[in-house]
């Protein structure tokens, strides 16, 4: 049975719609669990589907832990949404990012071989496919003549995260060249959470991805309290273990783990972004709205520096990103809580 045809068919059997982009964190989580990572024998360009099996059957035992929540959530919360009006510009750019997504969905589906160090050319051919497509949805991006004031700091990141993906794709093709399983591993890993990142950011833009918070106030207040738990000012929940681990500079960690953590961590800051895209704020608080959503960007990007020290192997880049990082998440902090007694 094919793996997407298993995961929607566990979800009509619970009579449960899954969110957009729940399939592609799924399959993104299951297969790059650590453990897994480790024993990873050769770099695909396409997912294993005995993998994505086993994936399926385990990730059953999650979806059930949490089903309560999920009905509730699925069936009397209001899905996301971002108004667009009959504004063509909006319409065109929501269309824009859709088609982009799609192609390299496309491109990711297409057939194509598997990948390891004995076999490049093939391996670098398939690849090379999906690089362009990444570079073409770059290019739309900027070609776009004005991009919707609402989605201006959240279409940044996706551009830096689509120039990330590029970076991860040609630097495993050139690892695997040089026969360094390791790094090859470890970059394509990298790759397939730029694709997992750009999933709930496309459909927060096109207005499908259900709501992270019920306002703007709790839009807030989420952020707030895990940039405080992550910085040492409350104790941290179980989501909030990554970003500390992070904050204090993945001490005793290895490449592999603290990568893990910027990735936890990054997943955690988009959610941030998410909650305020879909929330507009007062108007008369739209300026430090805009400060606050542009802190969680440099968040965001010093997260993205990290990663790229871990790939190329660079420790004191990497530690000053982290350093970096960590300040960002002081400042993201502190100006919520300016606003935060306002709203």
């Amino acid at each position: 049975m094919d793996e997407r045809t298993l995961f929607d068919q566990f979800h009509e059997a619970l009579d449960v719609e899954p969110r957009p982009g729940a399939y592609e964190r799924m399959r993104y989580a299951m297969t790059n669990h650590p453990a897994a990572a480790k024993s990873q024998p050769a770099f695909r360009i396409r997912w294993s589907k005995m993998g994505l099996r086993v994936a399926a059957v385990l990730a059953a035992a999650v979806i059930a832990i949490a089903l309560g929540a999920a009905i509730l959530a699925v069936h009397f919360r209001p899905v996301g949404s971002v108004p667009a009006g009959q504004d063509p510009n909006v319409k065109a750019y929501q269309d824009m990012i859709l088609s982009d997504y799609n192609a390299i969905d496309a491109a990711m589906k297409a057939p194509n071989p598997a990948c390891n160090p004995s076999e490049q050319t093939p391996c670098e051919a398939a690849t090379k496919t999906v690089i362009l497509a990444h570079q073409k949805w770059v290019r739309d991006l900027n070609s776009f003549r004005t991009t919707p004031t609402r989605f201006a700091v959240i279409d940044g990141q996706l551009r830096r995260h689509l120039n990330a993906a590029i970076t991860d794709l040609n630097t495993a093709l050139a690892l695997q060249k040089a026969k360094n399983l390791n790094g090859y591993n470890l970059a394509y890993d990298a790759e397939g959470y730029e694709r997992a990142w750009t999933g709930p950011t496309v459909f927060t833009i096109t207005g499908s991805y259900p709501r992270v918070a019920g306002s703007y106030h709790d839009a807030l207040s989420l952020a707030r309290q895990s940039l405080l738990a992550c910085s040492g000012g409350g104790q941290p929940g179980p989501g909030d273990l990554a970003c500390r681990r992070l904050y204090q500079h993945c001490v005793g960690a290895d490449d592999r783990t603290c990568k893990g953590f910027v990735e936890t961590s990054d997943a955690q800051i988009q959610t941030f972004l998410i909650g305020l895209v879909q929330n507009p704020a007062p108007s008369a608080l739209a300026a430090k709205d805009r400060q606050v959503q542009a802190d969680l960007a440099q968040v965001d990007t010093y997260l993205l520096a990290i990663t790229d020290a871990l790939l190329s192997g660079d420790s004191a880049k990497a530690g000053s990103a982290e350093i970096a990082y960590a300040a960002a998440i002081v400042v993201a902090g502190a100006d919520i809580i300016a606003i935060i007694g306002t709203v």
